[in-house]
């Protein structure tokens, strides 16, 4: 670059000139411009704002989160990925529960029920994410058989595991998890392999004997003395409404997500408060009744509720479509399925009437 005269770029101020609000001026002069043969530095960024940073990594973690997703939901492993991620998430839930009561921050009691109550309804939410494919159900069941294998071990003493013992257990007696722990498992198999996403009845099943007997046993416990039931004293007022408002509320909320996300046909909101309260209150008397020593409630609870969805809440006309559209692939050509599996789609749902 060109040497230039310029003339100097500090002037002296005269003499006292400097005082405590002109220090800077006076000991380093004014700032005059450059002269025009050097080029000015340019200025540096300014710092960007912390909302602006903020608002820039949820727009990064939002588009790796949409990207993984539609790698996981393209790729043709998805179901066995969900499987695993399943798998060992319900084990680490479990542990949780049973690090929490072993070091006291739960009563046991009360970690066992926490168990019961949100073990469920978890499970049945990564349904969502399995794939279409008719193997899906079987392979998503693999999660609770994977913990009917654990419960047979342990209670049969061909394993040792005291804090499992200790989280779902009454009395920290390791056969216990043959009975109710056990039945509770295989609600959620038959719950998967019956009735999947087709059908309502299935969420309605697990969200009774979860959200329905779970909440009841704590809710009685804290809140039902002095209110014993006439006939069962075992059982108390506070747990029959809290199991009533529980198996109800979680079932309209599992039914909710499943019908929002295009699984079965929504019901009209009428008709699903009426028929939802009907099949909690069947489920909240029998859970009352003192059958327990004949008929767990893990068996007795989940088995009424589904019985009456499938009475009082119709198989959705997709699920009915689907069955069709199956049996006739194997016998017709794809052309043909495809128009009979139209047909039946809109003769169940009785909203288009066909002419030929």
């Amino acid at each position: 670059m060109a040497r230039c005269a310029a003339a100097p770029l500090v002037v002296t101020p005269p003499n006292g000139a400097a005082t405590a609000a002109g220090w800077r001026l006076a000991r380093r002069g004014p700032v005059l411009p450059a002269p025009a043969c050097v080029t000015a530095r340019p200025a540096a960024a300014s710092p960007v704002p912390h909302a602006a940073s903020t608002a820039l990594v949820h727009d990064v973690v939002k588009a790796v989160g949409v990207e993984f997703v539609g790698a996981l939901a393209a790729s043709p492993y998805r179901d066995y990925y969900v499987l695993a991620g399943a798998a060992v998430g319900a084990v680490v839930w479990v542990k949780l529960f049973d690090y929490l009561a072993a070091n006291g921050t739960l009563e046991q009691k009360l970690s066992r029920k926490l168990v019961h109550t949100t073990t469920g309804p978890i499970f049945v939410v990564t349904w969502a994410l399995f794939s279409a494919n008719p193997t899906a159900r079987l392979l998503a069941a693999v999660v609770p058989m994977l913990n009917f294998m654990r419960l047979f071990a342990v209670g049969t003493g061909l394993l040792s595991d005291p804090g499992l013992v200790n989280s779902v257990s009454r009395s920290g007696d390791r056969t216990e998890l043959l009975k109710g722990p056990l039945f509770y498992v295989v609600t959620l198999v038959a719950a998967t392999v019956l009735c999947w996403r087709d059908n309502p009845a299935g969420l309605i099943a697990v969200s009774m004997m979860c959200g329905g007997d779970g909440l009841a046993d704590i809710v009685g416990r804290r809140l039902g003395r002095g209110n014993p039931l006439p006939y069962n004293s075992a059982k108390s007022v506070a747990g029959s409404v809290a199991m009533l408002v529980g198996g109800y509320g979680m079932s309209y909320g599992l039914i909710s997500l499943f019908c929002s996300l295009g699984f079965f046909a929504c019901y009209p909101p009428a008709a699903l408060y009426g028929c939802l309260g009907a099949i909690a209150l069947a489920a909240t008397v029998v859970e009352s009744l003192p059958i327990n020593k004949w008929v767990d409630d893990n068996v007795s609870v989940p088995g009424v509720a589904a019985a009456l969805s499938l009475v009082l809440l119709p198989q959705p006309a997709e699920a009915a479509a689907a069955a069709v559209a199956s049996a006739a692939a194997a016998v017709v050509p794809v052309a043909a399925a495809g128009v009979a599996a139209t047909a039946v789609a809109a003769a169940a749902a009785g909203s288009v009437s066909l002419s030929l």
